[in-house]
Protein backbone atom coordinates (compact mmCIF):
# COMPACT_ATOMS: atom_id res chain seq x y z
CA UNK A 1 0.00 0.00 0.00
CA UNK A 2 1.56 3.03 -1.10
CA UNK A 3 -0.39 6.24 -1.61
CA UNK A 4 -2.68 6.93 1.73
CA UNK A 5 -4.38 10.17 0.30
CA UNK A 6 -4.74 10.07 -3.37
CA UNK A 7 -6.21 12.20 -6.14
CA UNK A 8 -7.85 10.28 -9.15
CA UNK A 9 -8.10 12.34 -12.75
CA UNK A 10 -9.78 11.13 -15.54
CA UNK A 11 -8.84 12.84 -18.48
CA UNK A 12 -12.00 12.54 -20.61
CA UNK A 13 -11.78 13.55 -24.65
CA UNK A 14 -14.53 15.87 -24.07
CA UNK A 15 -14.60 16.50 -20.19
CA UNK A 16 -12.34 15.47 -17.73
CA UNK A 17 -13.32 14.46 -14.00
CA UNK A 18 -11.38 14.55 -10.37
CA UNK A 19 -12.48 12.23 -7.30
CA UNK A 20 -10.10 12.01 -3.91
CA UNK A 21 -9.64 9.40 -1.47
CA UNK A 22 -8.51 10.80 1.84
CA UNK A 23 -7.99 7.63 3.76
CA UNK A 24 -7.01 3.93 3.80
CA UNK A 25 -11.26 3.65 4.15
CA UNK A 26 -12.51 6.42 3.17
CA UNK A 27 -14.97 7.11 0.28
CA UNK A 28 -13.50 8.37 -2.61
CA UNK A 29 -15.75 11.29 -3.99
CA UNK A 30 -15.82 13.44 -6.92
CA UNK A 31 -14.60 16.74 -6.36
CA UNK A 32 -17.99 19.00 -7.22
CA UNK A 33 -18.80 22.80 -7.54
CA UNK A 34 -15.56 22.61 -9.77
CA UNK A 35 -14.64 26.51 -11.47
CA UNK A 36 -13.83 25.18 -14.46
CA UNK A 37 -16.68 23.01 -14.62
CA UNK A 38 -19.39 22.99 -17.33
CA UNK A 39 -22.98 24.42 -16.16
CA UNK A 40 -24.76 21.42 -16.56
CA UNK A 41 -22.34 18.86 -14.64
CA UNK A 42 -20.51 20.33 -12.01
CA UNK A 43 -17.99 17.81 -11.63
CA UNK A 44 -17.28 17.65 -15.24
CA UNK A 45 -14.46 20.17 -16.91
CA UNK A 46 -14.24 20.59 -20.42
CA UNK A 47 -10.80 19.33 -22.01
CA UNK A 48 -10.55 21.73 -23.79
CA UNK A 49 -7.71 24.63 -24.10
CA UNK A 50 -7.25 28.14 -25.98
CA UNK A 51 -4.21 30.13 -26.40
CA UNK A 52 -5.11 33.23 -26.66
CA UNK A 53 -2.77 35.79 -28.28
CA UNK A 54 -3.20 39.43 -28.01
CA UNK A 55 -0.79 42.52 -28.30
CA UNK A 56 2.35 40.29 -28.04
CA UNK A 57 1.75 38.38 -25.00
CA UNK A 58 0.42 34.40 -24.84
CA UNK A 59 -2.29 33.47 -22.43
CA UNK A 60 -3.60 30.14 -21.71
CA UNK A 61 -7.60 28.75 -20.63
CA UNK A 62 -8.45 25.67 -19.73
CA UNK A 63 -12.12 24.18 -18.87
CA UNK A 64 -15.43 26.22 -18.84
CA UNK A 65 -13.10 29.10 -19.80
CA UNK A 66 -11.70 27.90 -22.46
CA UNK A 67 -14.75 26.01 -23.64
CA UNK A 68 -16.50 29.34 -24.46
CA UNK A 69 -13.88 30.90 -26.55
CA UNK A 70 -15.10 30.82 -30.32
CA UNK A 71 -12.12 30.73 -32.81
CA UNK A 72 -10.97 34.01 -34.25
CA UNK A 73 -8.02 35.88 -34.74
CA UNK A 74 -5.24 35.55 -32.28
CA UNK A 75 -7.87 32.95 -30.51
CA UNK A 76 -6.32 29.29 -31.12
CA UNK A 77 -9.52 26.11 -29.80
CA UNK A 78 -7.86 22.86 -28.94
CA UNK A 79 -10.40 20.62 -28.04
CA UNK A 80 -10.06 16.69 -28.93
CA UNK A 81 -6.17 17.10 -27.87
CA UNK A 82 -6.80 13.98 -25.69
CA UNK A 83 -7.43 11.64 -29.13
CA UNK A 84 -4.06 13.21 -30.67
CA UNK A 85 -1.44 12.80 -27.72
CA UNK A 86 -2.79 9.25 -27.33
CA UNK A 87 -4.15 8.04 -30.76
CA UNK A 88 -2.44 4.76 -32.67
CA UNK A 89 -2.54 6.92 -35.84
CA UNK A 90 -2.59 10.46 -34.99
CA UNK A 91 -2.68 11.36 -39.11
CA UNK A 92 -6.19 8.80 -39.14
CA UNK A 93 -7.78 10.91 -36.03
CA UNK A 94 -7.46 14.44 -37.73
CA UNK A 95 -8.67 13.27 -40.70
CA UNK A 96 -11.70 12.15 -38.99
CA UNK A 97 -12.50 14.96 -36.67
CA UNK A 98 -13.16 18.63 -38.46
CA UNK A 99 -14.45 20.17 -34.89
CA UNK A 100 -11.44 18.83 -33.03
CA UNK A 101 -9.25 22.43 -32.56
CA UNK A 102 -9.53 25.58 -34.65
CA UNK A 103 -5.79 25.02 -35.63
CA UNK A 104 -3.73 22.18 -35.74
CA UNK A 105 -0.52 20.99 -33.72
CA UNK A 106 1.73 18.62 -35.64
CA UNK A 107 4.25 17.11 -33.35
CA UNK A 108 3.61 14.58 -30.26
CA UNK A 109 5.55 17.83 -28.71
CA UNK A 110 2.67 20.06 -29.61
CA UNK A 111 0.42 17.45 -27.94
CA UNK A 112 2.23 16.82 -24.85
CA UNK A 113 2.20 21.03 -24.52
CA UNK A 114 -1.33 21.55 -24.61
CA UNK A 115 -1.76 18.80 -22.22
CA UNK A 116 0.87 20.05 -19.67
CA UNK A 117 -1.50 23.49 -19.94
CA UNK A 118 -4.82 21.66 -19.35
CA UNK A 119 -3.14 19.76 -16.24
CA UNK A 120 -1.54 22.99 -14.78
CA UNK A 121 -4.59 25.23 -15.13
CA UNK A 122 -6.43 22.59 -13.52
CA UNK A 123 -4.15 22.23 -10.71
CA UNK A 124 -4.07 25.73 -10.38
CA UNK A 125 -7.71 25.79 -10.44
CA UNK A 126 -8.18 23.39 -7.77
CA UNK A 127 -5.69 24.73 -5.37
CA UNK A 128 -7.40 28.21 -5.10
CA UNK A 129 -10.98 25.98 -4.64
CA UNK A 130 -12.00 25.07 -1.43
CA UNK A 131 -9.76 22.03 -2.36
CA UNK A 132 -7.31 23.46 -2.18
CA UNK A 133 -5.48 22.34 1.16
CA UNK A 134 -6.10 18.41 0.04
CA UNK A 135 -5.24 18.41 -3.73
CA UNK A 136 -1.71 19.97 -2.16
CA UNK A 137 -1.32 17.55 0.23
CA UNK A 138 -2.55 14.36 -2.32
CA UNK A 139 -0.59 12.62 -5.02
CA UNK A 140 -2.07 11.97 -8.10
CA UNK A 141 -2.79 9.57 -10.51
CA UNK A 142 -4.60 9.70 -14.12
CA UNK A 143 -7.06 7.41 -15.90
CA UNK A 144 -5.64 6.50 -19.55
CA UNK A 145 -7.11 4.18 -22.56
CA UNK A 146 -5.88 0.85 -22.41
CA UNK A 147 -4.17 1.46 -25.68
CA UNK A 148 -0.97 0.60 -27.17
CA UNK A 149 1.40 3.45 -26.26
CA UNK A 150 4.95 3.19 -25.42
CA UNK A 151 6.24 4.18 -21.57
CA UNK A 152 2.64 5.35 -20.64
CA UNK A 153 3.41 5.67 -17.24
CA UNK A 154 6.71 7.79 -17.96
CA UNK A 155 4.81 10.10 -20.37
CA UNK A 156 2.27 11.19 -17.87
CA UNK A 157 4.17 11.33 -15.23
CA UNK A 158 6.60 13.58 -17.20
CA UNK A 159 3.17 15.96 -18.20
CA UNK A 160 2.11 15.78 -14.45
CA UNK A 161 5.45 16.79 -13.23
CA UNK A 162 5.95 19.59 -15.91
CA UNK A 163 2.45 20.91 -14.37
CA UNK A 164 3.58 20.88 -11.02
CA UNK A 165 1.65 17.49 -9.54
CA UNK A 166 2.84 15.11 -7.53
CA UNK A 167 2.47 11.89 -9.31
CA UNK A 168 1.45 8.93 -7.63
CA UNK A 169 3.71 6.26 -5.78
CA UNK A 170 3.64 2.80 -7.84
CA UNK A 171 1.37 3.64 -10.60
CA UNK A 172 0.95 6.73 -12.23
CA UNK A 173 -1.76 5.71 -14.88
CA UNK A 174 -4.77 2.95 -14.13
CA UNK A 175 -6.05 2.25 -17.45
CA UNK A 176 -10.31 3.26 -17.82
CA UNK A 177 -11.54 0.15 -18.28
CA UNK A 178 -10.29 -1.30 -14.63
CA UNK A 179 -11.06 2.12 -12.90
CA UNK A 180 -14.40 2.00 -14.38
CA UNK A 181 -15.22 -1.39 -13.08
CA UNK A 182 -13.54 -1.12 -10.01
CA UNK A 183 -16.19 2.77 -9.90
CA UNK A 184 -18.89 0.56 -10.50
CA UNK A 185 -18.34 -2.73 -8.27
CA UNK A 186 -17.25 -0.62 -5.05
CA UNK A 187 -19.27 2.55 -5.82
CA UNK A 188 -16.48 4.47 -4.31
CA UNK A 189 -16.17 2.25 -1.10
CA UNK A 190 -12.91 1.64 0.13
CA UNK A 191 -11.64 -0.58 2.94
CA UNK A 192 -8.29 -2.50 4.32
CA UNK A 193 -7.21 -4.68 6.83
CA UNK A 194 -4.42 -6.62 8.56
CA UNK A 195 -5.17 -10.38 7.99
CA UNK A 196 -4.81 -12.06 10.56
CA UNK A 197 -1.25 -13.45 10.90
CA UNK A 198 -1.18 -17.58 10.71
CA UNK A 199 0.94 -19.89 12.53
CA UNK A 200 4.89 -19.39 11.60
CA UNK A 201 4.56 -17.08 9.05
CA UNK A 202 5.38 -13.44 8.95
CA UNK A 203 2.20 -10.42 9.47
CA UNK A 204 0.83 -9.45 6.20
CA UNK A 205 0.64 -5.93 5.45
CA UNK A 206 -2.13 -3.92 4.74
CA UNK A 207 -5.08 -5.39 2.47
CA UNK A 208 -7.72 -5.38 0.31
CA UNK A 209 -11.15 -6.02 2.04
CA UNK A 210 -13.34 -6.24 -0.67
CA UNK A 211 -16.30 -8.04 0.74
CA UNK A 212 -17.29 -4.79 2.59
CA UNK A 213 -16.53 -2.79 -0.47
CA UNK A 214 -19.00 -4.87 -3.21
CA UNK A 215 -22.72 -4.20 -2.74
CA UNK A 216 -25.00 -6.43 -0.15
CA UNK A 217 -26.83 -8.24 -3.55
CA UNK A 218 -25.56 -9.38 -6.92
CA UNK A 219 -22.16 -9.68 -6.51
CA UNK A 220 -21.35 -10.65 -3.01
CA UNK A 221 -24.26 -13.29 -3.41
CA UNK A 222 -22.63 -14.87 -5.79
CA UNK A 223 -19.56 -15.20 -3.45
CA UNK A 224 -21.56 -16.09 -0.98
CA UNK A 225 -22.53 -19.24 -3.06
CA UNK A 226 -18.97 -20.47 -3.16
CA UNK A 227 -19.49 -22.05 -6.81
CA UNK A 228 -17.63 -21.24 -9.88
CA UNK A 229 -16.92 -17.89 -10.95
CA UNK A 230 -18.99 -14.67 -11.54
CA UNK A 231 -18.32 -12.40 -14.67
CA UNK A 232 -19.23 -8.74 -15.42
CA UNK A 233 -18.96 -7.12 -18.40
CA UNK A 234 -18.27 -3.01 -18.40
CA UNK A 235 -18.36 -1.14 -21.92
CA UNK A 236 -17.78 2.74 -21.02
CA UNK A 237 -18.48 4.66 -24.38
CA UNK A 238 -16.23 7.99 -24.30
CA UNK A 239 -15.41 10.47 -26.55
CA UNK A 240 -12.39 9.08 -28.25
CA UNK A 241 -12.47 5.93 -27.02
CA UNK A 242 -15.24 2.86 -26.10
CA UNK A 243 -13.57 1.28 -23.22
CA UNK A 244 -14.14 -2.30 -22.22
CA UNK A 245 -13.26 -4.14 -19.07
CA UNK A 246 -14.47 -7.66 -18.08
CA UNK A 247 -14.05 -8.67 -14.15
CA UNK A 248 -14.16 -12.26 -13.22
CA UNK A 249 -14.49 -12.94 -9.88
CA UNK A 250 -13.71 -16.22 -8.11
CA UNK A 251 -16.50 -17.00 -5.93
CA UNK A 252 -15.03 -20.75 -4.92
CA UNK A 253 -12.51 -19.11 -2.87
CA UNK A 254 -10.18 -21.82 -4.03
CA UNK A 255 -7.34 -19.44 -4.76
CA UNK A 256 -5.42 -17.19 -2.36
CA UNK A 257 -5.90 -14.27 -4.24
CA UNK A 258 -9.90 -14.53 -4.60
CA UNK A 259 -10.36 -10.99 -3.21
CA UNK A 260 -8.30 -9.20 -6.24
CA UNK A 261 -10.38 -10.83 -9.37
CA UNK A 262 -9.17 -10.53 -13.12
CA UNK A 263 -9.22 -8.05 -15.21
CA UNK A 264 -8.98 -8.35 -18.96
CA UNK A 265 -9.14 -5.03 -20.62
CA UNK A 266 -8.79 -3.15 -23.77
CA UNK A 267 -9.97 0.44 -25.32
CA UNK A 268 -10.92 0.88 -28.66
CA UNK A 269 -10.49 3.85 -31.26
CA UNK A 270 -14.59 4.03 -31.33
CA UNK A 271 -15.84 7.19 -29.65
CA UNK A 272 -18.52 9.93 -29.67
CA UNK A 273 -16.42 12.27 -31.41
CA UNK A 274 -16.84 10.01 -34.73
CA UNK A 275 -20.64 10.38 -33.98
CA UNK A 276 -20.23 14.19 -33.89
CA UNK A 277 -18.14 13.92 -36.78
CA UNK A 278 -20.75 11.84 -38.66
CA UNK A 279 -23.51 14.26 -37.60
CA UNK A 280 -21.50 17.42 -39.07
CA UNK A 281 -20.67 15.62 -42.52
CA UNK A 282 -24.45 15.24 -43.06
CA UNK A 283 -24.59 19.20 -43.27
CA UNK A 284 -24.49 20.92 -46.18
CA UNK A 285 -21.33 23.59 -46.61
CA UNK A 286 -22.55 26.55 -45.57
CA UNK A 287 -23.45 24.88 -42.11
CA UNK A 288 -20.29 23.34 -41.40
CA UNK A 289 -19.25 26.60 -41.72
CA UNK A 290 -21.60 28.12 -39.22
CA UNK A 291 -20.85 25.57 -36.89
CA UNK A 292 -17.08 26.10 -37.38
CA UNK A 293 -17.05 29.44 -35.82
CA UNK A 294 -19.16 28.07 -32.81
CA UNK A 295 -17.40 27.93 -29.45
CA UNK A 296 -17.00 24.15 -28.36
CA UNK A 297 -19.65 25.11 -26.06
CA UNK A 298 -22.38 26.36 -28.29
CA UNK A 299 -21.67 23.57 -30.28
CA UNK A 300 -22.33 20.81 -27.53
CA UNK A 301 -25.48 22.67 -26.55
CA UNK A 302 -26.91 21.87 -29.96
CA UNK A 303 -25.95 18.67 -30.36
CA UNK A 304 -28.19 17.48 -27.24
CA UNK A 305 -31.10 18.88 -29.29
CA UNK A 306 -29.23 17.52 -32.70
CA UNK A 307 -29.34 14.24 -31.59
CA UNK A 308 -32.85 14.00 -30.30
CA UNK A 309 -33.87 14.47 -34.40
CA UNK A 310 -34.88 17.97 -33.22
CA UNK A 311 -33.82 20.90 -35.76
CA UNK A 312 -31.97 23.99 -34.27
CA UNK A 313 -31.54 27.11 -35.85
CA UNK A 314 -27.82 28.93 -35.68
CA UNK A 315 -26.34 32.10 -37.20
CA UNK A 316 -24.81 31.35 -40.90
CA UNK A 317 -22.22 33.10 -42.17
CA UNK A 318 -24.05 36.41 -43.45
CA UNK A 319 -25.75 36.93 -40.34
CA UNK A 320 -29.19 35.38 -40.44
CA UNK A 321 -31.58 32.05 -39.02
CA UNK A 322 -30.52 28.66 -40.14
CA UNK A 323 -32.07 25.64 -39.36
CA UNK A 324 -29.60 22.73 -39.57
CA UNK A 325 -30.41 19.16 -38.49
CA UNK A 326 -31.88 16.09 -40.66
CA UNK A 327 -33.98 13.80 -38.40
CA UNK A 328 -33.24 10.73 -40.54
CA UNK A 329 -29.59 11.45 -41.43
CA UNK A 330 -29.15 11.60 -37.41
CA UNK A 331 -31.49 8.05 -36.61
CA UNK A 332 -29.20 6.68 -39.74
CA UNK A 333 -25.98 7.57 -37.64
CA UNK A 334 -26.87 6.51 -34.16
CA UNK A 335 -28.09 3.35 -35.61
CA UNK A 336 -24.79 2.56 -37.42
CA UNK A 337 -22.45 3.56 -34.10
CA UNK A 338 -24.82 1.18 -32.37
CA UNK A 339 -23.96 -1.17 -34.31
CA UNK A 340 -20.63 -0.47 -34.77
CA UNK A 341 -19.80 -0.47 -31.01
CA UNK A 342 -22.08 -3.92 -30.25
CA UNK A 343 -19.23 -5.37 -33.12
CA UNK A 344 -16.61 -3.99 -30.60
CA UNK A 345 -18.12 -5.87 -27.98
CA UNK A 346 -18.53 -8.84 -29.92
CA UNK A 347 -14.64 -8.59 -31.24
CA UNK A 348 -13.51 -8.48 -27.14
CA UNK A 349 -15.37 -10.90 -26.11
CA UNK A 350 -14.00 -13.14 -28.67
CA UNK A 351 -10.59 -12.42 -28.42
CA UNK A 352 -9.94 -11.44 -24.70
CA UNK A 353 -13.20 -13.31 -23.02
CA UNK A 354 -13.28 -17.05 -21.76
CA UNK A 355 -15.28 -16.63 -18.77
CA UNK A 356 -18.75 -16.39 -17.77
CA UNK A 357 -20.79 -13.36 -18.47
CA UNK A 358 -23.49 -12.78 -16.11
CA UNK A 359 -24.12 -8.86 -16.15
CA UNK A 360 -23.35 -6.88 -18.68
CA UNK A 361 -23.69 -2.35 -17.99
CA UNK A 362 -23.02 0.72 -19.78
CA UNK A 363 -21.45 3.87 -18.64
CA UNK A 364 -20.18 7.16 -20.03
CA UNK A 365 -20.82 10.03 -21.45
CA UNK A 366 -22.12 8.68 -24.68
CA UNK A 367 -24.41 6.89 -22.89
CA UNK A 368 -26.04 9.91 -21.34
CA UNK A 369 -27.28 10.23 -25.00
CA UNK A 370 -30.48 8.75 -24.98
CA UNK A 371 -31.45 7.41 -28.41
CA UNK A 372 -28.00 5.79 -28.11
CA UNK A 373 -28.24 4.23 -24.83
CA UNK A 374 -31.68 2.74 -25.72
CA UNK A 375 -30.32 0.99 -29.13
CA UNK A 376 -27.37 -0.57 -26.91
CA UNK A 377 -29.45 -1.64 -23.93
CA UNK A 378 -32.00 -3.13 -26.40
CA UNK A 379 -28.93 -5.07 -28.45
CA UNK A 380 -27.36 -6.11 -24.88
CA UNK A 381 -30.57 -7.54 -23.90
CA UNK A 382 -30.70 -10.42 -27.02
CA UNK A 383 -28.14 -12.06 -24.18
CA UNK A 384 -30.62 -13.66 -22.32
CA UNK A 385 -27.85 -15.42 -19.71
CA UNK A 386 -26.58 -12.38 -18.95
CA UNK A 387 -28.61 -9.43 -17.01
CA UNK A 388 -28.28 -5.73 -18.41
CA UNK A 389 -27.36 -3.77 -15.21
CA UNK A 390 -28.73 -0.27 -16.18
CA UNK A 391 -27.74 2.69 -13.52
CA UNK A 392 -29.94 4.68 -16.04
CA UNK A 393 -32.70 2.69 -15.12
CA UNK A 394 -35.31 4.99 -12.91
CA UNK A 395 -36.79 2.02 -11.40
CA UNK A 396 -33.19 0.36 -10.51
CA UNK A 397 -32.80 2.45 -7.19
CA UNK A 398 -36.01 1.22 -5.74
CA UNK A 399 -35.70 -2.40 -7.12
CA UNK A 400 -32.21 -2.75 -5.64
CA UNK A 401 -32.72 -1.39 -2.03
CA UNK A 402 -35.85 -3.16 -2.38
CA UNK A 403 -33.99 -6.71 -2.76
CA UNK A 404 -32.38 -5.72 1.00
CA UNK A 405 -35.36 -6.01 3.08
CA UNK A 406 -37.53 -3.43 5.14
CA UNK A 407 -39.13 -0.10 4.59
CA UNK A 408 -37.28 1.65 1.13
CA UNK A 409 -36.90 5.22 2.35
CA UNK A 410 -37.56 7.83 0.00
CA UNK A 411 -34.56 10.18 0.74
CA UNK A 412 -32.39 6.53 0.28
CA UNK A 413 -33.91 6.20 -3.15
CA UNK A 414 -33.48 9.32 -4.57
CA UNK A 415 -29.22 9.61 -2.92
CA UNK A 416 -28.82 6.10 -5.15
CA UNK A 417 -30.28 7.75 -7.95
CA UNK A 418 -27.74 10.54 -7.77
CA UNK A 419 -24.92 8.26 -7.55
CA UNK A 420 -25.53 6.22 -10.28
CA UNK A 421 -25.82 9.49 -12.52
CA UNK A 422 -22.50 10.45 -10.84
CA UNK A 423 -21.09 6.68 -11.51
CA UNK A 424 -22.21 6.74 -15.38
CA UNK A 425 -20.40 9.99 -15.88
CA UNK A 426 -17.64 9.69 -12.91
CA UNK A 427 -17.22 6.10 -12.38
CA UNK A 428 -13.61 5.73 -13.80
CA UNK A 429 -12.12 9.25 -11.80
CA UNK A 430 -14.12 7.22 -8.82
CA UNK A 431 -12.73 3.88 -9.15
CA UNK A 432 -9.29 5.01 -10.25
CA UNK A 433 -8.53 6.66 -6.22
CA UNK A 434 -9.66 2.95 -5.13
CA UNK A 435 -7.55 1.78 -2.74
CA UNK A 436 -7.84 -1.72 -5.16
CA UNK A 437 -4.55 0.19 -7.23
CA UNK A 438 -2.51 0.76 -3.98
Amino acid sequence: MKNRRLVSIDLGSAYTKVAIRRDWNAESDLLRDLPLASDEVDFCVPSVVARVEAKGDTRWMIGADAAAQAPGDGISIFRYWKARLFATGSPAQVSRDQMGQSTEAHSSEDYELIATQFFRGLRESLERSPYGDEIASSAVRVCVPRIDVADMDGRVGRILDAAGWRPAHGRVTVYEPESNACGMFTRGRNATWYPPAAPFTPRAGRSLHLMKMLEPEGLLQALRRMSGSFGVLVIDIGGFTTDLGYVQFDTSFSSNDWHRPQIVQQSYELGIRELDQAIYDSLDGDAQRAIRRLSPSEWDALKVDLYRGVPVTIADVRGGPRRIGDAEKTVEALRHFAARLITVRDTFLRDHVRGPINAQTLTGGGSMIAPLHAAVVQALATDEEARVYDLLDEQEPRRTLGQRGGNVREHEVEARARRNQELVRGGSAIGGSSVFFE
